[in-house]
């Protein structure tokens, strides 16, 4: 079972008495191609292949909204996002009056999922190679059946031709059996597919929905902390999930049987 690291991130509260509510901070570090969630935004952290500047890039639904090179910082959609540089690595901050989820995919994560679907993917290819050759071979059968059905009134081998006749059907009745199986397996292949994308989405809403029911506890208590010494607070929010996608790469060899008549 192939296990999920979600990099370490820091969810800080700072909660402000009387009418100015509580303030949201996030500040955490993610290298180049990861992708980190926040709500419904998407930010990338981008390198630019001649200066080799980091960038962020932010978007909503495959549409840009902004670019953060570091040192710059902008608003988008309620939250105040800043972006440096150290060492080769992106800090993010963020920053909200409203409460916000967090979650991070990194790169290595994300080409381990593309190796696994282009793997996938190649072996979907191959077996609708053999459901074509299989296919092909059937209608060549099924045409000297139909040949030699034709030649059943004129020759007086009538016998002959019925064995061979027998024989030619149940081969074809064999292909169409390893066509069935073939199928079979096509479409195991589509749904191990469509499951990794599944699952990539599930381990993204478990992640904030876990972030979002600790961080609603942990509101709560430093609400009534607040109320008690009238200080500003921080809570250190710490989540670690594992979750695993089973990946079974099938091979399935056919032997095939040509056979050959010559009807004189």
């Amino acid at each position: 079972m192939k296990r999920f690291t979600i990099p370490f991130i820091i969810l800080i509260y700072i909660g402000l008495s009387g009418l100015v509510g509580a303030l949201y901070t996030w500040t955490g570090t993610a290298d180049v191609g990861s992708h980190i969630y926040v709500n419904d935004l998407t930010l990338t952290v981008d390198q630019d292949n001649i200066t080799k500047e980091l960038a962020l890039i932010i978007e909503k639904n495959g549409q840009l909204l902004g670019l953060l090179k570091a040192g710059e910082s902008g608003e988008f959609q309620g939250l105040s996002i800043s972006f440096k540089e150290f060492n080769g690595y992106g800090i993010i901050s963020i920053q909200s009056e409203e409460f916000f989820t967090v979650s991070i995919t990194s790169s290595s994560e994300l080409e381990q999922l593309r190796q696994e679907n282009t793997v996938l993917r190649a072996e979907n290819e191959e077996l609708k190679k053999e459901v074509q050759s299989l296919t092909a071979e059937n209608k060549k059968l099924k045409q000297q059946v139909s040949e030699l059905e034709k030649q059943l009134s004129s020759q007086p081998d009538v016998q002959g031709l019925q064995a061979q006749i027998t024989n030619l059907t149940k081969e074809n009745r064999e292909l169409k059996a390893q066509i069935a199986n073939l199928t079979n397996k096509v479409n195991q292949l589509k749904a191990e597919n469509e499951f990794l994308s599944q699952q990539n989405e599930e381990y993204r809403t478990m992640i904030q929905n876990l972030l979002k029911e600790t961080a609603q506890g942990s509101e709560q208590d430093y609400i009534e902390q607040a109320k008690k010494e009238r200080l500003i607070g921080s809570v250190l929010l710490k989540s670690i999930l594992f979750a695993g996608v089973i990946v079974g790469l099938i091979g399935y060899g056919l032997y095939k049987k040509k056979r050959g008549w010559e009807l004189t």
